[in-house]
């Protein structure tokens, strides 16, 4: 964070503090100056100057001298923590938490923000613990409980963020259940890794229990249905990914989907899905994974058919990359040249999954977005 922001929101902080409490009528706060004191000035102006260390020196003097000033303190450690500056974080916050007339609530404060400086840190068992003590405390502290959650799942101990989830579900917390059934996600594919294909049902039947139409849980599914060459299960269970509300998470299983619809009893039906999947797929990177999905099941005719009827409809430079790629003879040369080469030279963005919610981009498609630590939110964008 820049350090005129730094100073500005310390400012206001401070100018808080003191103004808030001196012309309050219900709460007057004796011995409180109506003014900034010239302690807060000094170590505003060592932040500005970058100096960092005396800035934490001088503030901590202050709240020696000035002890009802603790959210100051609070707002620097946050500060220093989101600046990447976790050992200043640590001081500050610790301090603060050695002092022996700190008030039950304000403890209960500092042991979150000492967690959090931990978390970032990345020394996951010390956060843990930290935040047992603070649940121990206060069993409905919800930050606690959310940020205990998000640390299990770092750890990739995704039962144990499961209870925890729970624990925020109970209390009224939104948005819980369909992280729930991803979660239980994970731990069904790790079963399936294991070879233990049974115990994964039991993890996908907890996932739908949650989320019904969870999309992690339809794809899992669908393919234990097809390791066991259950087609008609495989195709019903990843049938539904077409209505998905997060509709490109087809774009995973596309090779086993469409090596799927000659088997399924029901041709129609199958035809149907093949004729939707084609139609719905138009961002670069659907069309792109599509047409090589059906070179690699119905051959490179299927393919480039399936781009020659798109460029019709919507002449596109990146759709005839794709065609070049797969049958570089594919545009008659009597007609084409020109655009041949302008393909065969163009540079376009790459084809990526991205996240809805911070926009982190990745050619490998991820549950739980690496940036942003959200879950299902990431898109292939199958519409335009």
């Amino acid at each position: 964070m820049d350090t005129v922001v730094v100073l500005v929101l310390l400012l206001a902080i401070a100018l808080g503090v003191w103004i808030g409490r001196v012309t309050s009528p219900r709460k007057p706060v004796p011995d409180v100056p109506d003014t900034i004191p010239e302690i807060y000035i000094q170590g505003l102006n060592h932040l500005l100057s970058e100096r960092n260390d005396e800035a934490v020196e001088v503030f901590l003097d202050a709240l020696r001298q000035h002890p009802e000033s603790v959210d100051i303190l609070l707002a620097l450690g946050r500060l220093f923590r989101r600046r990447g500056e976790l050992e200043r974080a640590l001081r500050v916050h610790q301090y603060l938490l050695d002092q022996p007339a700190l008030a039950s609530d304000l403890r209960q404060s500092v042991l979150f923000e000492i967690a959090q400086d931990y978390l970032k840190a990345g020394i996951l068992d010390r956060a843990e613990s930290i935040l047992k003590e603070l649940l121990d405390r206060q069993p409905d502290h919800l930050e606690g409980l959310a940020t205990l959650a998000e640390l299990y799942e770092l750890g990739s101990e995704w039962a144990k963020s499961i209870a925890v989830r729970q624990q925020l579900h109970k209390t009224g917390t939104q948005g819980q259940r369909p992280v729930i059934a991803m979660l239980y996600g994970e731990l069904a594919e790790q079963s399936l890794l294991a070879g233990k294909a049974e115990q994964a049902g039991v993890f996908l039947g907890m996932a739908r229990k949650e989320d019904p139409e969870n999309p992690r849980a339809l794809v899992v599914g669908g393919r234990i249905a097809f390791d066991r060459q259950n087609w008609d299960d495989a195709f019903d269970l990843w049938r539904k990914l077409l209505d998905s509300r997060v509709e490109s998470v087809v774009l995973l299983v596309l090779e086993p989907f469409l090596s799927v619809l000659p088997h399924v009893a029901n041709g129609v039906d199958a035809q149907k899905a093949r004729e939707r999947l084609l139609n719905m797929c138009r961002s670069p990177l659907a069309v792109k994974l599509l047409a090589h999905a059906l070179q690699g099941v119905e051959g490179t005719l299927a393919a480039t058919t399936y781009l020659r009827h798109l460029l019709l409809r919507q002449p596109d430079m990146r759709v005839m990359q794709v065609l070049l790629e797969l049958d570089p003879e594919a545009p008659d040369p009597t007609l084409y040249p020109v655009m041949a080469m302008a393909v065969r030279g163009l540079s376009v963005e790459p084809a990526v999954f991205h996240c809805q919610s911070c926009g982190y981009q990745s050619p490998q498609y991820y549950w739980r977005c690496p940036s942003c630590r959200q879950w299902g939110t990431f898109s292939g964008g199958c519409s335009l």
